[in-house]
């Protein structure tokens, strides 16, 4: 599990990265691809849609099986103020003990956010918007500060990302002439900043050991990635990412092999994108009760687990912080829990 945890991460970072059917083609162009790359990664978009979409296959072992999440929807920058997206979200597991699926979605308007679970739309609570918000303009005030992008402030450069570059020649996306650039993943630039993002998430990342990047890095077989960008903007359209991964011989529980596929599609580049508000939105509070998540003792968790290390600032007056030794507790009991239950438990050790 800790192997596919770190892919996960991966395919997260690359979405990460460069957010926030391919016909036609040639013999190849003539435009130098690293130039080429480089100014596609650091042109700014602003607005449009995407549609990723990402999938991992584990083959033989103790536990194949397959994950894939598609995610989608307009959105629209404001400049340093927290962006506007409509993003509807669809997962689905397959196991050999247990199938999961389910789909919800996620709103950000101008000072308000939207949970879709299940149908049924819930407005977040302010304080925990405002914490979110508080804490991406945090960011923003770093990265303009030093004249980087978001990703160079947090040590990210997906222009490294590809070595023996090509230019593949034009295709059309999305009704756009793009220029396809494809090559080889450089493995170590890739480690290197998963490594960073996994350092700065911190718990967030899930408790990741950066180190587990380290050992990742042994069982990558091949990782090629594909850009399209813009022939005449140069502004990224699509971006798809392929890896296969065999784990070293002897490992105890390990799958044979597993496959890692990732599709980025942006359209509507830089054309202004209008987000609504749902009607009829329910508190926050009701989808907690709904899925049986105490709103105490989640408030509890997000100061413990989040506040203390820097993630989310506090806001709404002064609150006591947990010891050091509760903190640690309580990080070790939610790598361990199961259920909400388990997690409710886990909360109350902040407290103490």
């Amino acid at each position: 599990m800790e192997k596919i945890r770190a892919v996960v991460v991966f395919g997260l970072v690359l979405a990460v990265a460069l957010v926030l059917a391919a016909c036609g083609g040639d013999d190849g162009g003539d435009e130098d691809p690293q130039p080429l790359l480089n100014e596609t990664f650091d042109n700014a978009i602003q607005s449009g849609t995407f549609d990723l979409d990402f999938k991992i296959e584990a083959s033989g072992g103790d536990d194949p099986g397959s994950f894939e999440a598609k995610l989608g929807g307009p959105f629209q920058g404001q400049g340093d103020a927290f962006p506007l997206f409509d993003i509807d979200v669809s997962v689905k597991a397959e196991g050999g003990s247990q199938d999961l699926s389910g789909s919800g979605g996620l709103t950000s308007t101008s000072g308000k956010a939207f949970v879709n679970f299940q149908g049924t739309d819930y407005a977040v609570d302010q304080e925990l918007y405002d914490q979110y918000v508080s804490t991406y303009t945090q960011l923003q005030d770093q990265s303009d500060s030093q004249g980087q992008g978001l990703l160079a402030t947090l040590g990210i450069n997906p222009g490294r990302w590809l070595t023996d570059l090509k230019n593949d020649g034009t295709e059309e996306i999305e009704g756009t002439e793009t220029i396809h650039i494809s090559g080889e993943a450089d493995v170590p630039a890739l480690i290197e900043d998963l490594k960073t993002i996994a350092t700065s998430a911190g718990s967030a990342a899930g408790n990741i050991n950066p180190e587990e990047f380290d050992r990742l890095s042994d069982t990558i077989e091949s990782a090629d990635l594909d850009v399209y960008t813009g022939a005449d903007d140069h502004l990224l359209r699509r971006l798809e990412g392929s890896l296969e991964l065999t784990p070293p011989e002897g490992t105890p529980g390990a799958f044979d092999s597993l496959a890692v596929d990732l599709q980025l599609t942006l359209g509507a580049v830089n054309e202004p994108q209008t987000i609504e508000a749902p009607a009829g939105a329910e508190p926050f509070s009701a989808l907690l009760g709904r899925i049986g998540i105490d709103p105490a003792q989640l408030g509890k968790a997000l100061r413990g687990g989040l506040g203390s290390g820097g993630a989310l600032p506090q806001t709404g007056g002064p609150t006591t912080a947990p010891s050091e030794s509760a903190t640690e507790a309580y990080q070790s009991c939610i790598s361990q829990a199961q259920g909400t239950d388990a997690l409710q438990q886990c909360a109350e050790l902040l407290g103490q």
